[in-house]
């Protein structure tokens, strides 16, 4: 059964004054079913009910087709869990992780000793000095078969601290690996957010543009019957086009914040994900018996790039510490097994074990250690100064997603006292230009006064969101739990 979901959702949520049912048909290029028709106009009559899923369907099958694709339902739950499996800032993160925990391992068993198999053969043929005194001339092919174990003991120490640099950069890795997981959480929630504002703004404009139209007819049928002037026709038609104009702009941002979703979650950027709600409540995730100080206490202890940073330093003070062990005796012990000889006299057996000690005094008489400490140090401080930076960094963060938080809460309120007085607004005046008591520029000033007051609530629920996901984030607490505290789905 063919409907043509435009007629449905008009004849559902308006209800003319002045215009008859079919009148709607006649502004937009369509049919219906007979059958059809007469159900759904006895919806508005009384006569005929119709849930709100089902009303919500038939919108969403409108934007589908007028976007020329095929949406994918989702929530926000199903949006967080298929992020953190897909999302290709974590997938390169968590190879990042991999490798540093395979340096980590690298460098705990450079203590272990190298052993290698050495095969040599060399032909002598020539004149050659015995004892260096003595001429003889001789041909001989020397070889030798061995076994050889070597053993560098601690490398003068550097073993200890390159194990440190390996053991922070693996910690530095995993926190980085968390960070970018808590920040693909937000920009989730974010992204999701702003595609379920479109899609409720897309149903604000698309009920104005319906009552544009409604409005144009009003007042070309009063200019024909002689009580309406041509101004009214033409503002009519101005405020029209101008619907048109807001409708399709909402559209394309509905397409845009589709496939940042898309990427932000990792699937193809084509898919077309849309959000099952149909509305938007506000969802307080944050303590309000916590201000602003225990916020950013609790924020060093947990953010995870903090930890990170904390790392990074440790990492470079190791290695200037490193540095130090230029000055300690390098100890290397060998051994050797094997068969040494020549092809004419045979291969006998060949044991040996060698230590070497070599006595540093540092590197270019120890300027060049003494220089090279100096400019670690100077890297050293630098991270330090980093740390610093980024806690003044998340204290401010904290405090601009606080009060964003907290105005975003007061807009609300004021938001819906400005929903309520609109729709009152728009009733009387309709009814006082009707008893001639008000001109169509009133009743102009208070349908956009209607339309602006519910993009103002749909905008200031989904931002007091974004602010409190925000939140979350900035003192490092944000998880699929947390945020999705007191979270369902929500049609009606």
């Amino acid at each position: 059964m063919k409907i043509i979901y435009v007629i449905i959702i008009v004849l559902i949520i308006i209800k003319p004054a002045e215009a008859e049912v079919s009148d709607y048909i006649d502004a937009f290029t369509g049919c219906c079913e007979s059958d059809s028709y007469k159900v759904y106009s006895q919806v508005i009559k009384g006569g005929a009910t119709i849930s709100d899923i089902d009303k919500q369907f038939i919108i969403d099958r409108e934007i589908s087709k007028e976007l020329g694709s095929n949406f994918i339902y989702t929530d926000l739950d199903e949006c967080i869990k298929t992020a953190l499996g897909e999302n290709f800032d974590i997938k390169i993160q968590r190879e990042n992780k991999n490798e540093a925990y395979w340096l980590h391992k690298n460098a705990q068993f450079q203590l272990l000793p190298d052993i290698y198999y050495n095969y040599d053969i060399k032909n002598l043929e020539g004149e050659y000095l015995v004892g260096g005194i003595v001429a003889t001339t001789t041909h001989e092919v020397p070889v030798q078969s061995l076994v050889v174990l070597e053993w560098s003991t601690i490398n003068q120490g550097r073993y200890f601290f390159q194990t440190a640099m390996a053991r922070n950069n693996l910690k530095r890795a995993r926190a980085n690996l968390e960070y970018t997981r808590e920040e693909t959480i937000l920009n989730t929630v974010n992204a999701y957010y702003d595609t379920l504002q479109s899609k409720m703004e897309i149903e604000v404009q698309k009920l104005n543009l319906y009552n544009r139209i409604e409005q144009l007819k009003y007042t070309q049928a009063r200019y024909q019957a002689g009580i309406g002037t041509l101004y009214d026709v033409k503002r009519a038609e101005a405020e029209l086009a101008g619907a048109r104009q807001d409708y399709t702009e909402t559209l394309n941002g509905l397409r845009l914040n589709q496939s940042i979703l898309a990427n932000v979650i990792g699937v193809d950027v084509l898919d077309a994900v849309y959000p099952f709600e149909i509305v938007v409540d506000s969802r307080n995730l944050i303590d309000k018996s916590y201000d602003i100080e225990s916020l950013y206490k609790q924020a060093l202890e947990s953010r995870e790039d903090i930890r990170a940073k904390k790392a990074e330093v440790n990492v470079y003070k190791a290695q200037r510490s490193m540095n130090y062990t230029d000055i300690i005796p390098e100890i290397t012990l060998s051994y050797q097994n094997g068969l040494v000889g020549t092809k004419r006299m045979g291969l006998s057996s060949h044991n040996s074990i060698t230590l070497d000690v070599r006595a540093h005094v540092g590197k270019n008489l120890l300027m060049g250690t003494i220089t090279q400490i100096k400019a670690d140090s100077a890297v050293v401080k630098a991270k330090k100064l980093e740390l610093i930076n980024l806690e003044r960094q998340v204290k401010q963060n904290i405090i601009d997603a606080y009060y964003d938080s907290e105005n975003a809460l007061k807009k609300i309120e004021a938001s819906r006292r400005e929903t309520d007085a609109a729709d009152i607004s728009l009733d009387l005046s309709l009814a006082n230009m009707k008893s001639g008591e008000a001109t169509f520029i009133d009743v102009i000033a208070s349908q956009n006064l209607k339309v602006q007051a519910n993009l103002n609530l749909i905008s200031n629920m989904i931002e007091y969101n974004k602010a409190q996901a925000r939140l979350l984030f900035e003192i490092g607490l944000i998880s699929p739990e947390n945020v999705l505290d007191k979270y369902k789905r929500r049609f009606y």
